[in-house]
């Protein structure tokens, strides 16, 4: 699989360095995988330059450090790797100079490569965002597939985002960055630390590097949101070591417990996975567990409502209920609902409902709504509207595109008039033929944006 990513150069010693690291000929087989379009490998920043002098857009970046990493488990050489590099860049940005050095000093082959921040047809700049990384990831993905190179699946992404939102969780229930990677060692994540912040989940081969996932997630920025997170919240604050994590008993079972409820078949399959987690348990009018290093028993249902023995129970005989009175305990923030009263719990929902009917019911006298058939007719009027209004905003997209095609094509159409004007003045048939075969991309672009013009002339 190839991943991608790019970053922005923003001055000439930059992009001198950065010109320089690529094309180290102990990297590149003393220089045999570098390529350049549009520019010369030996004076690539200083014709550049000479494109940069003729635009007239603002920006800071003068040019763009592309990065195409293949997996080692890829069966790709290394000129199949700088061959891909060149066709991404030639699909993706035809008009722009570019120099690609492929390098093959690590496990995994990966190219670099450095593009000038103006094209050299229109001079106009490319500013870097999301959607040109997207788009460009897209080109990648698709020359991989052509290749027989694999690609990054939904299941890799999804473990990203699972990566991503353990971090957020992290965040939130910690006071220091120690914290951080105490509570990362509780959901079982191996931590690597070095020049970058490495996590590896208990199912993945391979540690997986932070920054990949954003800047809000390099190790600066993490230990930013901590603080940023503690400054809002006077917390505790837990003390770690670099190993072992030693948060409060307290919050450590409630961790367990929460595990436990994932994996747990039912009831007593949870209470083993407790044991086995080195939990002492008690049975009563309590049920309280004590860790072999604790001192005494906590109650369950001191950690929450939701952790009582019955509303555990509950969890595996009729989850749905389970839910839906945790949901109930939440919302109104009750302090304890016995859970063994049914008839409590009856007339509390009773109430809850009687309540909710009177403001519904106050809310409509407060429009003007005086029955359920107003009320129906008022809402199929909306629906009636909204449908409209959804059609009518089809249309003008359908429109909008039908313009950009026009206007892409009338580009395409001026760009190549050129090639069809100079086609014209050949006489002669073999070298007429010649010259439509070494230009039949752009003649075919042509007849196609001609085509696309005729018509929209016609509707």
């Amino acid at each position: 699989m190839a991943y991608v990513k790019i970053q922005g150069i923003k001055t000439g010693t930059h992009l001198k360095q950065s010109l320089d690291y690529i094309k180290n000929p102990d990297k590149t087989y003393n220089g045999i995988l570098i390529s350049s379009f549009a520019c010369s490998a030996s004076n690539t920043a200083e014709e550049f330059e000479e494109t940069l002098k003729r635009t007239r857009h603002s920006g800071n970046n003068i040019a763009h450090h592309i990065c195409q990493s293949f997996s080692p488990k890829d069966n790709i050489t290394p000129q199949q790797a700088l061959e891909i590099g060149q066709e991404m860049m030639k699909r993706m940005y035809p008009n722009y100079q570019f120099l690609i050095c492929t390098h093959v000093d690590r496990e995994h082959i990966h190219n670099h490569i450095i593009m000038c921040a103006a094209n050299f047809k229109d001079y106009k700049k490319l500013h870097s965002n999301p959607d040109n990384l997207n788009a460009l990831r897209k080109v990648s993905d698709t020359l991989c597939e052509e290749n027989g190179i694999c690609v990054i699946t939904p299941e890799e992404k999804n473990k990203r985002e699972k990566l991503k939102k353990v971090i957020d969780e992290a965040i939130k229930n910690s006071n220091t960055f120690d914290e951080f990677l105490g509570y990362m060692q509780f959901q079982k994540y191996e931590i690597k630390q070095g020049k970058y912040l490495y996590f590896k989940g208990e199912k993945s081969e391979v540690f997986f590097n932070t920054k990949l996932l954003g800047t809000a997630y390099t190790e600066k920025n993490i230990k930013k949101r901590i603080v940023n997170h503690t400054e809002l919240k006077n917390h505790k604050i837990h003390i770690y070591d670099d190993k072992i994590v030693k948060m409060s008993y307290r919050k450590r079972l409630k961790f367990s417990i929460d595990s436990a409820l994932k994996t747990a078949k039912d009831y007593n399959d949870f209470l083993r996975i407790l044991r086995s987690d080195d939990y002492e348990i008690k049975f009563g009018k309590h049920l309280a567990f004590k860790h072999i290093t604790g001192s005494c028993y906590i109650r369950a249902e001191s950690l929450g409502i939701e952790y009582g023995e019955e509303m555990l129970k509950l969890y595996f005989t009729n989850n749905e209920e389970y839910q839906k009175l945790k949901t109930e305990i939440t919302d109104t923030k009750i302090d304890r609902i016995i859970v063994s009263d049914k008839a409590y719990q009856n007339r509390y929902i009773e109430s809850k409902n009687v309540d909710i009917q009177i403001r519904i019911l106050n809310c409509l006298s407060e429009k003007g709504i005086k029955s359920i058939e107003e009320l129906k007719a008022k809402l199929e009027k909306c629906q009636k509207q909204a449908d409209i209004n959804n059609q009518n905003i089809q249309n003008i997209n359908t429109q909008i595109s039908e313009k950009k095609e026009i206007i892409k094509s009338r580009r395409t159409y001026w760009q190549y008039k050129p090639v069809i004007t100079e086609l014209c003045k050949i006489r002669l048939p073999d070298e007429r033929e010649k010259y439509k075969a070494e230009n039949q991309f752009k003649i075919d672009r042509y007849n196609k944006a001609v085509e696309i013009m005729n018509r929209s002339k016609n509707r």
